[in-house]
């Protein structure tokens, strides 16, 4: 069982990695001139998952295992990876 010095470092990771790929969303949406995602779009929905693991990774219940960090860096590896596909670095 992992220790909370181990989620917590995690959380942090996660945080981190949720601020950058929050940034690259910014950055596309500057260069396409896009002010907001719709909601009900794929791509809106993606900048919501990934704006909440940033909000939320500190207070939510959700991500008080390991498991749930998981789950959430893998929502984040897929996020990064469909905004590479739209060629944002």
């Amino acid at each position: 069982m992992p220790s909370l010095y181990e989620i917590n470092l995690q959380r942090e990771i996660l945080r981190e990695k949720s601020a950058e790929i929050l940034a690259d969303f910014h950055r596309y949406m500057e260069t396409q001139k896009i002010e907001e995602f719709d909601i009900k779009t794929p791509i809106g929905q993606l900048h919501k998952t990934v704006g909440d693991i940033y909000r939320n990774i500190f207070k939510s219940s959700k991500f008080e295992g390991m498991k749930e960090l998981a789950e959430a860096n893998g929502k984040l590896d897929l996020a990064r990876e469909i905004l590479k596909n739209f060629s944002i670095k």
